[in-house]
């Protein structure tokens, strides 16, 4: 039997390398598998609080028919948010313009009209209530959305729209992106201060386009100018059939306050004589077609009569 090999030079011993490795190995995977889970949970939280801003971000906050007394468009604090309201995107085959919806009848009671800013204040306040009382029900009639309306009166030099249109070329004009009507005062009170008339046919045309935006006729109006790219004579003939309309529902609501409370019936003796006489415009259209439509509007049985959109070149040229 041979001795042990005390040479001092034995095998070195070496531990089993083999299950090391392998508790090695299970303990990376085990905080390779940790970590895979808390990256996912991150990711499920940055869902998450990503579906609450998104959320947030489609509700808006109503504003309450109001005058404003300050440089910008006055509004009450809203009380609740209420989700954008869904509009009918269409311009011709828009149901707010459809054979057989008809406006009521209403009855306006406005205070005297006079130059001051606190005057037309109280006016324009008096006369917005019975606009939406016109509108309101033929909105309803075709379930599209009732959205409140704003005015200023300040002479500002900027909108949510951008610049105003000139003096010289508008009166009063509207922003979709804030829903208000400007009528700065300066320009009410040119040429001998504000005529009955002329402010009932101004607020009224403005609030037309107001109705334009709440039907969603604006809206896709819009649409179809950015699609011209640049083509102005389609962007023009655009332009000309938004403001016929505007012009045809100012007179459509007249005629249904006509004859009843500040709105005596006499008063649309000019209008259906012969109408406001305004000078050609590429945008606005013809004086001829102005009076067109503005007689369309005053003898209407329904809002179809105001479908600008749907007739032939020639009567919106």
């Amino acid at each position: 039997m041979g001795s042990p090999d005390d040479s001092g030079e034995r095998p070195a011993w070496r531990p089993p390398a083999e299950d090391h490795r392998e508790q090695r190995s299970t303990v990376w995977i085990t905080v390779v598998l940790f970590a895979v889970f808390m990256a996912v949970m991150l990711v499920v939280a940055v869902l998450v609080v990503g579906g609450l801003k998104d959320s947030k971000v489609g509700a808006v906050q109503p504003r309450l028919p109001a005058v404003s007394t300050s440089a910008g468009a006055s509004s009450a604090p809203p009380s609740s948010r209420q989700e954008v309201p869904i509009r009918k995107l269409e311009t011709a085959a828009n149901p707010l313009v459809a054979p057989g919806v008809a406006m009521p009848k209403v009855t306006c009671e406005l205070p005297k009209l006079r130059g001051t800013k606190e005057q037309l204040d109280a006016f324009y306040l008096a006369l917005i209530p019975c606009l939406e009382r016109a509108w309101h029900p033929v909105l309803t009639q075709v379930g599209e959305p009732q959205i409140p309306v704003a005015v200023n009166l300040h002479d500002v030099s900027n909108t949510a729209c951008g610049p105003p249109p000139p003096a010289s070329e508008a009166m009063g004009f509207y922003c979709s992106d804030d829903k208000t009507i400007f009528v700065p005062l300066p320009r009410q009170l040119e040429n001998g201060g504000p005529e009955l008339l002329t402010q009932l046919f101004l607020l009224a045309h403005e609030y037309g386009h107001h109705v334009q935006e709440q039907s969603g006729i604006l809206r896709k109006h819009d649409a179809l100018y950015r699609e011209a790219d640049g083509d102005q004579v389609k962007i023009l003939d655009l332009s000309r059939r938004l403001e016929l309309q505007a012009d045809c529902f100012s007179t459509l609501f007249l005629a249904n306050a006509a004859g009843r409370g500040s709105i005596g019936a006499g008063l649309l003796a000019p209008l259906r004589q012969g109408g406001f006489d305004p000078e050609d415009s590429e945008t606005h259209g013809s004086a001829k077609n102005a009076k067109l439509w503005q007689k369309r509007g005053l003898t209407a049985k329904d809002t179809s009569a105001c479908n600008t959109f749907a007739a032939p070149a020639n009567e919106v040229s």
